[in-house]
């Protein structure tokens, strides 16, 4: 192939050479962004490992201030201890109660059962003790 017969228009050979310079120019600007955000990641990451661990110290400073100030009160059992057996006593006194007066209604519900069937109640009469 003969290259000495190809005409090429100097317009045409100007806009190559002015893409290609602006090809490199383009990529030098990338590179140098690059590295600038390099930089700029590499001082965030120390700044905040040195910024991270001066927090944690004065965190845990203060923590261990607190644990030794606290103070854990004494709690005295034997009061619970005797709060706790009167409830027992209360609860006690209560279940008999419930149970006298279940009784009572298991009572006054055989004798409302025998008046109904003897009569003697009056007519719509309803109540009914018991059952529960």
């Amino acid at each position: 192939m003969d290259f000495s017969k190809i005409k090429v228009p100097i317009a045409v050979v100007g806009l190559i050479i002015a893409q290609a310079f602006g090809i490199i120019w383009y990529v030098a600007q990338l590179d140098s962004t690059v590295s600038n955000l390099d930089v700029t990641v590499t001082e965030m990451q120390a700044s905040m490992t040195d910024t991270s661990i001066a927090v944690l110290e004065t965190d845990m400073a203060n923590l261990k201030e607190q644990v030794d100030d606290f103070v854990v009160p004494e709690v005295d059992l034997s009061d619970i201890d005797n709060r706790l057996d009167e409830i027992e006593k209360i609860q006690a006194v209560i279940n008999n109660e419930m149970r006298t007066i279940m009784a009572d209604h298991g009572g006054f519900a055989e004798a409302l059962s025998e008046l109904r069937q003897s009569g003697l109640l009056p007519s719509g009469e309803k109540r009914e003790y018991g059952g529960y």
